[in-house]
């Protein structure tokens, strides 16, 4: 009897402490959980359109993730690349989609529904600008006038003007040249080319070229630009670099390296230079076309890439002064700013450039040298002519007018 008082004294407390420790009831299945705030885009900066790879694009509204992993902003089926985020704005890289009317909207990780749809435009960044037949037509230079037209010398076929609506002619016959390495317009519409030869060549159109003017014995010219007083300046190998006034008189200055590339931007001399030991764009204070400053050296290549690893085949300049260089590397394009290099549109440019010019809008063109290596060990080289939308326009060109 004892034992069953006992029994029962343990279970009552054992009831009670159960009652106790009872937790609140599972919440129903049926039992409606807050999924969170439908994201809402209010203004997309820019507003209608970017480039497609290249662009970084600002998405103001409410209702974002302040972790930026939980964003997920679509243009059509494309998803772009979230650079940061708050509740209230995200900054995205535009993804690489060209095409337009594209529904951009943003899904937040946990919530139920899509943003509202804001329409938006992708546009070609870098594309092929003219579709010369492979292999066959090889565009090798490029140049620009004042009115946007594009010339291409085609290897052994002489030179074409492209307009920008499209249309394509014969400008000028080949002469002795397969191509020319470097051209530029000048004065009266007249292209000056280079050759690897110690001298200059004029073309006109409609007519072959013819020389512009000569060098010493063991100079070879590669390179070309115009200053604000319409003189040439030029050079290459042999130890020398040169200006050309509008008579044609020639004044050397000695250089201690070769060059393969040369500009002028605000009043300085800008080459590609090449030693055995230094490989550096350097720079020179344009006094006269008789007087050059100090030599400056404005950046070294082979100190950040290395001796022997960079092409330098063109030099460009932007109206807020970043210099790009045409190369062989596999971001073709390399920008200097503050004299910190850096890719421009990673992915985009192709390697090699051969040849460069900048338009008088933002288009900036470039030759490209594509080397493929077919299944059975057969290479083909062959040309083609690129667009690139550089989003600004360029320093002045001081030739063409």
């Amino acid at each position: 009897m004892k034992n069953l008082k006992q029994i029962l004294v343990t279970i009552i407390g054992i009831t009670i402490l159960i009652s106790a420790c009872k937790e609140e009831p599972a919440p129903s299945l049926y039992q409606q959980l807050d999924k969170g705030a439908t994201p809402v885009i209010t203004s997309v900066v820019p507003d209608k359109e970017a480039l497609a790879g290249v662009t970084e694009i600002v998405i103001n509204g409410s209702n974002f993730s302040a972790n930026k992993d939980d964003n997920f902003v679509f243009f059509g089926t494309a998803k772009a690349t979230v650079i940061s985020a708050t509740p209230t704005q995200l900054i995205v890289k535009a993804p690489a989609l060209v095409k337009n009317a594209l529904d951009l909207k943003i899904a937040v990780q946990g919530v139920e529904n899509f943003s509202n749809i804001v329409k938006y435009n992708l546009l070609e960044a870098v594309g092929v600008y003219y579709n010369f037949t492979k292999a066959v037509e090889n565009p090798i230079t490029v140049t620009v006038d004042n009115n946007e037209n594009v010339y291409v010398y085609l290897k052994d076929a002489g030179i074409r003007k492209i307009t920008p609506d499209g249309k394509i002619s014969n400008w000028a016959q080949k002469g002795a040249e397969s191509f020319f390495f470097d051209m530029k317009f000048g004065p009266n519409n007249v292209l000056i080319g280079t050759r690897n030869l110690r001298a200059l060549f004029a073309v006109e159109e409609g007519k072959t070229p013819s020389t512009y003017v000569t060098f010493p014995t063991g100079i070879a010219i590669l390179a070309l630009d115009f200053d604000a007083n319409k003189n040439i300046w030029c050079a290459g190998s042999g130890g020398s670099m040169f200006s050309v006034t509008p008579a044609k008189v020639t004044n050397s200055f000695t250089i201690d390296y070769s060059v393969s590339a040369l500009r002028v931007y605000n009043g300085y001399l800008y080459v590609a230079g090449k030693s055995s030991t230094e490989e550096a764009i350097y720079r020179y204070k344009i006094n006269s076309e008789t007087s050059l400053g100090t030599k400056e050296k404005f950046f070294d290549i082979g100190a950040a890439y290395g001796l022997n690893k960079v092409n330098v085949n063109g030099i460009a300049f932007g109206n807020d002064g970043e210099m790009i260089l045409g190369t062989n590397q596999t971001d073709a394009f390399i920008s200097v700013k503050n004299g910190v290099a850096s890719k421009f549109y990673p992915g985009l440019i192709l390697p090699e450039v051969k040849s460069l010019m900048w338009g008088t809008k933002k288009n900036l063109f470039y030759t490209r040298e594509i080397i493929e290596t077919s299944s059975t060990g057969t290479v083909t080289i062959y040309y083609t002519l690129v667009r690139v939308d550089m989003q600004k326009t360029t320093a002045p060109y001081f030739g063409r007018q």
